[in-house]
């Protein structure tokens, strides 16, 4: 990686958030001579060096997990480990964790919570945490589908527009036939998970900006506690939040995209981002998101929200595209951890086994689904890899290596080289460069998010799509993926 420099200050040149909606800015201060990576806690990396907000707010990464060992089975086994992360986000906006007093007032009416999520059954806690933001001055904002409304989202939409609260509202998206925010297309729903807080903390308890956090979880229930599930949260990373913070305004607004928000995005690019003077600047390769998709090279981090108007041929589909870029070797490594696989994205099956064949090690590992009613949705069997899939992956002339367990999450983990990326050319090599060899270079690489693999996910619903090139994350996504193995439900699926 190459040493990122600058620490500069984005300021009134934002072209995405009014001011309501970017992080108070401290004043700039020079960049220090610290190696462009450092370690920080087993889940984080920090780019000691890429700093817009100034260089006490590095640019840092942190994933966050549930593992239940024995998934879905009691109430009383759930791994709450991922929601506390998700409260700790949220408290940071009106307490501090060290000294555990209230913030300022004036902070705290500064600061900003955004949530979405598709459904919360069951859950009280993230909920709570969000009143006690709300009360505390804090400005609230939630958004929830229509579709998968509980007791639970009932009661916190009922405390969130309560009369007394100095700013908070809890919006249900429906648009028609529609059930989403951002596609219009019939049938469509609302599947992001998204947090976002203007300011807050890190795991490590040193105050952050612009925290922006995806993942596969919802806010509770079984999806949350009980089943495995994973997040990544960016922190201090100005363009980042300023693209998203743009996307939650086009759900708020429930904007018209049809089928095609990457397509809208594109037309649109001078509102997701910063002037591209000043974002460069602060070291990002490009200001604006002028290939659709949002993308920093500070954090190497890329997220593609969805309905893409994705085929087969396209090369639209995230996965399938990413899939397009490896380079098989005996080398390559290649692990689904993904709660269904639906047939009509046999392309990805088509496309591993020309993988497999060409010398990669794949495994994949999806949910066993003991409920009747849910196979009739799913795969009419209790894997949720649709037997037109698992017939594809046959073919293969080496194994792919299939189990099932209880992940909830939407995963791909690949260790192998790389071509460039023809979705986002913005994305850096390992050497901090965008010239990619022609015959690929090694990263290591996560793919993750709220998409299951199937076709509503990707090309009617509302989701978000992440990738991210930094070594450490993988790391822990890799362990992730080595705690499941060894989870109570985890069994080799013959097919």
């Amino acid at each position: 990686m190459a040493v990122l420099a600058g620490s500069v200050v984005l300021g009134l040149t934002s072209v995405a958030s009014n001011a309501a909606d970017v992080p108070s800015t401290p004043a700039p201060s020079p960049a220090s001579e610290a190696p462009a990576v450092t370690s920080g806690t087993p889940e984080a990396s920090v780019k000691a060096q890429a700093a817009p907000y100034g260089e006490q707010y590095p640019v840092t990464l942190e994933a966050n997990f549930s593992r239940p060992y024995r998934a879905v089975t009691s109430s009383k086994n759930g791994d709450f480990t991922l929601l506390d992360d998700l409260e700790r986000l949220i408290r940071g906006s009106y307490r501090d964790p060290n000294s555990g007093k209230q913030l300022p007032k004036a902070t705290r009416y500064a600061n900003t919570v955004f949530v979405a999520t598709s459904q919360m059954p069951g859950s009280k806690r993230v909920g709570r945490e969000l009143v006690k933001a709300a009360k505390a001055g804090v400005r609230v904002r939630f958004i929830h589908g229509r579709a998968t409304q509980s007791p639970s989202s009932r009661a916190l939409k009922k405390a969130l527009n309560a009369k007394g609260l100095r700013d908070s509202h809890f919006k249900i998206c429906a648009k028609g036939k529609s059930l989403a925010c951002l596609s219009g297309l019939n049938g469509a729903i609302m599947h992001s998970k998204l947090v976002m807080v203007s300011n807050t903390y890190t795991r490590d308890n040193k105050p952050a900006r612009g925290a922006v956090w995806t993942g596969s979880a919802n806010l509770g229930g079984r999806s949350a506690e009980q089943t495995y599930n994973n997040g990544l949260t960016v922190y201090n990373d100005a363009k980042l939040w300023a693209q998203m913070s743009q996307l939650w305004k086009d759900m708020s607004a429930e904007r018209n995209i049809g089928n095609d928000y990457l397509g809208y995005v594109k037309k649109n690019a001078g509102k997701y981002g910063y002037a591209t003077a000043d974002a460069r600047a602060a070291g990002y390769t490009e200001g604006v998101a002028k290939h659709g998709m949002f993308y920093s090279n500070l954090a190497n981090v890329t997220i593609y929200p969805t309905p893409i108007r994705a085929t087969p041929t396209n090369g639209k589909d995230p996965v399938l595209n990413l899939l397009k870029r490896v380079v098989p070797d005996d080398q390559c490594r290649i692990r689904l951890q993904h709660n269904r696989f639906k047939y009509r994205r046999i392309a990805i099956a088509e496309k591993l086994v020309e993988l497999s064949n060409g010398g990669c090690k794949i495994s994949a590992v999806a949910y066993e689904d003991n409920l009747k009613v849910n196979q009739k949705l799913h795969c009419q069997q209790l894997i949720r890899i649709c037997r037109p899939i698992l017939d594809v992956l046959k073919t293969s002339s080496q194994r792919i290596e299939v189990a099932w367990a209880k992940p909830h999450d939407k995963t791909m983990l690949i260790d192998a080289k790389l071509r460039r990326n023809t979705l986002n050319p913005e994305e850096v090599a390992p050497d901090g460069t965008t010239n990619w060899p022609a015959e690929g270079v090694r990263v290591k690489l996560v793919q993750a998010g709220s998409a299951s693999l199937t076709g509503s996910n990707l090309v009617v619903s509302d989701e978000i799509t992440t990738e991210t090139t930094d070594p450490s994350i993988y790391e822990d996504y890799l362990e992730h993926w080595k705690a499941i193995l060894k989870s109570h439900e985890y069994k080799a699926f013959p097919y």
